[in-house]
């Protein structure tokens, strides 16, 4: 058994399937499959069952994959331990993030001080940023998820309230403001149930006892976008999120009471990593919390109680 094919194993295990295993290891597909396909030749078991749709883990797969977890935990609490015995000259951190643009900002003004760091980052919902956290396959997420688990300890790095993203064509494009009630009798397109800012835009659709029929559900940022943009309806987005557009326009939403809150997240009780605690350090400008009252954004780690 070699550790190669235990880490090609669990990243297949992880990404659910080979093309994004090969991408998260920096291999080609053909490498992470040979590395599985000799590691159950060695052993005479299956691992995946392979079909046209993709791979599904065996019985025996989800077992070893609990070993590898642990296995790849360790690997990762040994070589931070050794890093925060250092400098900061040199080492490698591993991110996910479910707002890449944020992300991307963290990483450039870390980079800055540390150059000699290594980022890896990756992009995924904010259910799965939670997940990869809590399993230590990351360092650390960005993510919008909530922070209510006791094993983390999270900064905030931006607060936004909702906004309305519109076609550039539609009559209510040119308003100020819009209530609720003029958002919902707009064609109205629907993120998938796992994104937070649909989470949050059903609990204020809840508040003003309002029931939507959307024209079409869509799965990502990008997608809404584009759906939007293309006039297909209107959507909802954090406004630190939107993107200046000829063919969008955002439209502040008068009655809104909620805010999507971002933050860096990481496991309390992994080893000290002077690295981390570096990310953790770095001040963004632009993540401040305007509404309703402009409060700083907390650089302080704040263990969350479940």
């Amino acid at each position: 058994m070699q550790y190669a094919q235990l880490r090609a194993f669990h990243a297949v295990a992880e990404h659910g399937g080979f093309s994004k295993a090969a991408q998260a290891l920096s291999l080609t597909q053909p490498a992470v499959s040979d590395h599985v396909r000799r590691l159950e030749q060695d052993y005479g078991v299956k691992l995946f069952e392979r079909g046209p749709r993709g791979v599904a883990t065996t019985e025996l797969g989800l077992r070893l994959f609990s070993v590898t977890r642990q296995m790849l935990s360790c690997e990762r609490d040994a070589r931070q331990l050794l890093e925060s015995a250092g400098g900061l000259e040199s080492g490698s951190l591993s991110l996910v993030a479910d707002a890449p643009d944020l992300a991307v900002a963290l990483i450039g003004a870390f980079r800055k001080q540390h150059p000699g760091i290594v980022v890896t980052l990756s992009v995924a919902n904010a259910a799965e940023c939670m997940q990869r956290v809590l399993s230590s396959a990351v360092d650390a997420a960005i993510t919008a998820a909530p922070q209510v688990h006791s094993r983390l300890e999270a900064r905030v790095l931006r607060r936004d309230p909702l906004v309305a993203m519109v076609p550039a064509g539609y009559a209510v494009a040119k308003k100020r403001r819009l209530s609720y009630a003029e958002l919902v009798r707009q064609p109205m397109i629907f993120r998938e149930p796992q994104s937070v800012t649909q989470q949050l835009l059903e609990i204020e659709l809840v508040r003003e006892s309002l029931q939507v029929e959307p024209v079409l559900y869509v799965d990502g940022r990008e997608a809404l976008e584009e759906a939007v943009a293309q006039g297909m309806g209107v959507g909802v987005i954090a406004r630190a999120e939107f993107k200046e557009s000829r063919r969008i326009r955002m439209v502040p939403l008068q009655d809104c009471q909620v805010q999507m809150t971002e933050s860096l997240t990481r496991l309390a009780e992994r080893p000290g990593s002077n690295l981390l605690d570096a990310l953790f350090a770095v001040e963004l400008t632009g993540t401040v919390e305007r509404e309703p009252e402009p409060v700083k954004a907390d650089s302080t780690l704040v263990p969350r109680s479940s």
